[in-house]
């Protein structure tokens, strides 16, 4: 087995402009809370900021922080120029951010560090070269630009401190600079410099100009440098007075990998892949001021947890000692504290949300139910049984709950439907159209898929467990309709012709399309021996260069760029994964080769990607995917993935 000691150099990553979304690139403020910063558009040396607690597809920055937006020369006073330049390099490493920066309007190049600083807060370096010939010395003030979104801030300057209180939140920052002016407008800016330079500015705005004279002779070197913190002054002080931390940093990270379990693998690539993985795990930790600490789904978008995302927390937390096997009890007790006098259980809680799981609950949305099994896993690990008391009656409620809602009032085939994809989370897979969206003008009120009638068997199986560590006394009823559960998908959804589980439609049709729905049945090792063997032809459609597929290319509304419609997410290469080890033991190798190439093949775990180009995919509406994200679509369900195909147990209970 393959250990490197210096991981943190191992996962860090080349990027440049192309990059499909620039929070693929974030530096968080500490590790436990939620303040981040993202590179600003590739047409600016700049840092955008957020702090809020809200979900968003959007980016939402309180403020931006460009560096040497504008030029001018010290004497005689000219113009203020707009810079040009160019990143000769970008690398980002575990809360570490370095670029070189090339002037092409003027002789100065700049090598950039930003990164999280000791005890908090963010540390912006950039060393400044002169590039001119001996003789042309270098003496221009340079202008970085701050701009809080809020139009209602109050920003203030005072004694090379600059404040600012805008909506939520205050931002400090500590700087080098020698003057500082306060502006309602960049044309208010502009049309000062233009007359005499940065004066006085306005007092009052949104927007601070920031000078820092240079004057150097060839070669020679000068540093501008910030200190910023959502925290307080004191710590934007110390983030711009401590010398720089690289060396800490790479030593705290490096000291966490080497705590981690370790992958028993001897490919650099694979070792690489899966230490990434817990990389992006680690970006999204948050301390919360109530439950503890916990791991969101994405940090740059969805700020919560998501019932689904169960097994990936339960994995990020069971593995690793920083985050903790509470963190599991704590999410599952969330779930269910909150829970609906029907035994409704939400799709989704939100940091945000004054009653956890209100806004899915107000749709009635349900989600992937996963909530028994991984509450046997965390029992499993930490033998709490009084948690395990505590959980089963609301179980058995949540189960009748979906009983009656998603079969009895539908076609009582002891199966469970959905009311629309969303209840499954594979929210565009082309199967569940007509309940969704309407395929063709048809829309129907319910279906029955694969993937639920595999998590209802699964729940039966995993709660007959539950009852007998309890001694509740009905195992056996548990067993006995676990049985009958896959008995009715064999009976319903198994497609003889195809050999794959397929779709019931309201009207009665078996809808089968090769995909991740049918992949669960198997990945559970529901299916017996001889309809395994029957659907490997099917599989091995599913198994592409960069993952598995979430739908077969030759199936009917295949889209190798949408979502849930072709390409490959992690939940996809997890389901995969389980299906060769249960089944297929010759595509492992092949499905591993995918998982690594889906890891590294763009900074950052990404939700989404074209099973055979790697190129980022796209929701229905055009919106390029998820970067940062570390839940069942993310990095923790891939880094289970690939100790899963090394031989790990990551679904058993």
């Amino acid at each position: 087995m393959m250990r490197f000691e210096d991981i943190w150099s191992l996962v860090a990553t080349d990027f440049d402009e192309k990059l499909p979304r620039r929070t693929a690139v974030i530096v968080k403020h500490d590790d436990w809370d939620l303040p981040f910063a993202y590179p600003a558009d590739f047409g600016r040396i700049g840092w955008l900021l957020d702090s809020r607690k809200s979900s968003t597809y959007h980016e939402k920055p309180v403020a931006s922080l460009c560096f040497a937006e504008y030029s001018c020369l010290t004497r005689p006073h000219t113009d203020v120029e707009r810079n040009t330049f160019f990143f000769a390099s970008m690398r980002h490493a575990p809360s570490l951010v370095t670029r070189t920066i090339e002037f092409s309007n003027m002789g100065l190049m700049a090598q950039e560090t930003f990164c999280q600083a000791d005890g908090g807060g963010f540390v912006w370096d950039l060393c400044c070269t002169c590039l001119n010939n001996p003789n042309h010395p270098f003496e221009r003030n340079l202008v970085t630009i701050l701009a809080v979104t809020d139009p209602n801030c109050t920003v203030r300057c005072i004694d090379g401190l600059v404040e600012a209180d805008f909506e939520g939140g205050r931002l400090h920052i500590c700087s080098n600079h020698q003057k500082a002016a306060i502006y309602s407008s960049l044309d208010a800016f502009l049309s000062e410099a233009a007359e005499d330079g940065i004066g006085d500015g306005e007092g009052r705005g949104r927007y601070v100009a920031l000078q820092h004279s240079l004057v150097l002779g060839g070669g020679e070197q000068q540093t501008i440098r910030f200190g910023i913190s959502f925290q307080s002054l004191d710590q934007a002080r110390s983030a711009f007075e401590a010398e720089l931390p690289t060396e800490r940093i790479r030593d705290k990270w490096n000291s966490w990998f080497a705590a981690l379990p370790p992958l028993d693998s001897n490919g650099r690539d694979e070792q690489r892949a899966y230490y990434k993985c817990w990389w992006v795990v680690r970006q999204n930790y948050y301390l919360h001021p109530t439950w503890g600490k916990t791991m969101i789904e994405a940090l740059p978008v969805y700020r919560g947890y998501w019932q689904w995302a169960l097994p990936a927390h339960e994995t990020a937390s069971d593995l690793n000692e920083e985050l903790g096997s509470g963190f599991i009890k704590t999410v599952i007790d969330l779930f269910l504290e909150y829970q609906r006098d029907d035994g409704y259980v939400t799709h989704a809680i939100y940091l945000d949300e004054e009653i956890p799981g209100e806004r899915w609950g107000r749709r009635g949305i349900v989600q992937t139910p996963h909530i028994p099994w991984v509450a046997l896993r965390y029992f499993n690990k930490t033998g709490d049984i009084d948690a395990l008391n505590r959980w089963y009656p609301p179980l058995r409620k949540y189960y009748n709950y979906l009983c009656e809602s998603r079969d009895e009032a539908f076609m009582r085939l002891h199966l469970w439907a959905i009311t629309t994809s969303f209840d499954t989370g594979l929210d565009t897979t082309s199967a569940f159209e007509r309940v969704t969206y309407g395929e063709d003008g048809v829309r129907e009120r319910f279906c029955y898929p694969a993937i639920f009638a595999a998590e209802r068997a699964r729940y039966e199986q995993a709660m007959a467990k539950m009852s007998s560590i309890l001694g509740t006394g009905d195992a056996s009823f548990w067993e006995e309709h676990a049985n009958l559960t896959v008995d009715a998908m064999n009976q319903r959804l198994w497609d003889e012709t195809k050999h794959w589980y397929g779709v019931l439609h309201e009207d009665g049709t078996l809808d089968t399309r090769v995909g991740i729905d049918g992949l669960f049945p198997l990945a559970y090792g529901l299916v017996d021996e001889s309809r395994a063997q029957s659907a490997r032809e099917s599989f091995g459609k599913l198994v592409a260069d960069y993952g598995i597929r979430t739908v077969a290319a030759d199936e009917p509304g295949f889209r190798a760029d949408n979502y849930w419609r072709g390409p490959v997410w992690p939940k996809s290469i997890s389901m995969g994964a389980a299906a060769a080890v249960n089944y297929y033991p010759e595509l492992v190798d092949a499905v591993r080769g995918g998982a690594v190439r889906f890891a590294l093949c763009h900074p950052s775990i990404w939700e989404c990607i074209n099973a055979d180009t790697g190129r980022i995919a796209r929701g229905d509406g055009g919106m390029i995917a998820t970067p940062a994200i570390s839940s069942n679509v993310g990095s923790a369900e891939l880094l289970g993935a690939l100790l899963l195909l090394r031989g790990e147990p990551m679904l058993d209970f």
